[in-house]
């Protein structure tokens, strides 16, 4: 995608050189790209940008000028091509006062290109790994808290994910499929808001899958539900699901004593 639009660019740089004619030196266009970027109109700064940075490479405005130009595209919504340019200058300017900001940003670009949770979730693990990629070379940055927002949206999301796979499970009868992908979510994702959720549902799987077991598994897998009613309790007192699995956590007692007698 980069790659395209680059080419693209590169093909236009002909009409760009005409429209931007009236302005005579670098520095004129600098200015003009900067009144560009002010007024909002970020592709057109981009476009000036592009044409004087390989003037300015080496000079003290150097990184100013890249680093507006990757803004351009990140404030007119192009999070990928943002990224990449963002990625870019912290590999030309690992000491520019701005490098830290555009590490950040490059990270936030990609947490804002994060599809639906019902999509595939690639770009949201690679957003994920960015942001923490970030905090783990800035400890101590001002964006930390933002981060910390961030990465707790996008765990959200993958919990949301990870139990709607795991409820196809429980709901197609995929009991021990079910069973495992919940306790995957509440290992991977242990604070997010599908916990609660995952495990009412475990306890409802694990007792369905006990009185659809052999008799030799049964005792175990009562025993689980069990488990996973007590777990529930203990994480979540006030949940509004302990009335339900409660009464399954005794039927699931009833059955597993009657079968040891």
């Amino acid at each position: 995608m980069v790659g395209s639009l680059c080419y693209a660019q590169n093909a236009s740089n002909g009409n760009s050189s005409r429209k931007f004619k009236k302005y005579k030196t670098k520095e004129a266009k600098f200015d003009a790209a900067k009144h560009f970027y002010d007024k909002g109109m970020y592709l057109t700064a981009a476009e000036l940008f592009e044409q004087i940075y390989p003037l300015y490479m080496g000079s003290g405005r150097g990184d100013s000028i890249l680093f507006l130009f990757a803004s351009c595209y990140y404030q007119n919504g192009d999070y990928l091509i943002a990224a990449f340019h963002f990625n870019d200058f912290t590999k030309k300017y690992p000491f520019s006062p701005r490098t830290e900001e555009a590490a950040f940003l490059s990270a936030k670009s990609y947490f804002h290109n994060i599809p639906d949770y019902n999509l595939d979730q690639t770009d949201a693990l690679y957003a994920k790994e960015s942001l923490e990629s970030f905090m783990e070379y800035y400890p101590k940055s001002t964006h930390t808290n933002e981060c910390n927002a961030m990465l707790d949206t996008i765990r959200n999301q993958l919990a949301h994910k990870a139990y709607n796979i795991a409820f196809m499970y429980y709901n197609t009868g995929q009991y021990k499929a079910a069973r495992i992908a919940i306790n995957n979510l509440l290992k991977d994702y242990p604070n997010t808001d599908y916990c609660e959720k995952a495990l009412y549902t475990l306890v409802k799987n694990n007792y369905e899958y006990a009185l659809n077991s052999v008799a030799e598994k049964q005792i175990e897998r009562f025993q689980e539900t069990i488990d996973s009613h007590n777990k529930l309790a203990a994480k979540y007192p006030d949940s509004e699901y302990l009335a339900e699995t409660r009464k399954i956590a005794e039927e699931a007692t009833q059955k597993r004593d009657k079968i040891i007698k």
